[in-house]
């Protein structure tokens, strides 16, 4: 019974999937007469050559490649050099100091004051906008702080017997042993980098530095709009329909899930160590 379950639920998670990646491969005539796709009768990559041909989405595709890179690194380290310190008994005010982070857990400024900060720093319409506003997750940091309090403190005093100071052991030490922390949070920012399309939308009105989750947005949003209206308007993107929605979709997924296999050895451990105080 358990695995007749654990199949069943298997098959619930991946038929979406399965399903979008059939419908971006079926013919448009095809699509359009059921709305259950198992396997296609006809296999066709007019959608994928419509995309790739689109200077739009290729564009799209780079900048989100860079926004992800570099917001991950970006913030991965901010959130790395905010947790250590933390973990230090003597840092004059440390209890304020996370009270005062944790606070940003549960209350926020509201978008308008938000809105007006991002403006008067000159991050409209800056790919800039994107990354640093971003610069740490409290929910990251608290893993990670929990991660580096369960380092065996003996390490670091050996090191400071050697003369080692707090950067050489973070940069040294601390750091290298907290690999499978530092993946899984870097997997979290990551992914939230590659899907936000929230920010662009608030901030980004040149079209030429939109990232890929929003010019997907924009693609489902138009192309719904295409096909309400009246009338024998007949385009290529009309002609194509879900079948481009299901392509776009699946050229965005493909990236996440190609990153994914080279750090899933560390992401479990790095959860659970991170999660659990010793």
């Amino acid at each position: 019974m358990n695995i007749l379950f654990l199949v069943f639920m298997v098959l619930i998670t991946l038929y979406p999937f399965w399903h979008v990646l059939v419908g971006s491969i079926m013919p448009y005539e095809e699509s359009i007469r059921s709305t259950l796709h198992l396997f296609p009768r006809r296999i066709s990559f007019e959608a994928y050559e419509f995309v790739f041909s689109k200077d739009t989405i290729m564009r799209s595709l780079l900048v989100s490649l860079f926004v992800t890179v570099a917001g991950t690194l970006y913030q991965l380290f901010v959130t790395a050099i905010t947790a250590y310190p933390l973990i230090k008994h003597d840092l004059p005010g440390r209890s304020a100091i996370f009270l005062f982070i944790i606070f940003t857990m549960f209350f926020g400024g509201g978008l308008i004051p938000y809105y007006l900060l991002i403006k008067n720093l000159g991050l409209v319409n800056s790919l800039a906008v994107m990354i640093i506003p971003a610069a740490i997750s409290t929910y990251n940091m608290i893993v990670l702080k929990t991660f580096f309090q369960n380092i065996p403190i003996e390490l670091e005093e050996s090191a400071k017997m050697d003369g080692a100071g707090y950067m050489k052991i973070f940069f040294r030490i601390i750091l290298p042993l907290s690999v499978p922390a530092l993946a899984t949070i870097a997997l979290f920012i990551a992914v939230g980098q590659w899907n936000n399309w929230y920010t662009p939308m608030l901030f980004l009105n040149d079209k030429e530095i939109w990232p890929l989750a929003m010019v997907l947005r924009d693609i489902l949003i138009n192309n719904n709009m295409e096909l309400t209206r009246g009338g024998s308007f007949v385009s290529e993107e009309f002609m194509l329909g879900d079948t481009i929605k299901n392509a776009v979709v699946i050229v965005s997924v493909v990236p996440i899930i190609v990153v994914y296999p080279f750090i899933q050895k560390h992401f479990v451990k790095g959860v659970m160590i991170g999660s659990i105080k010793s």
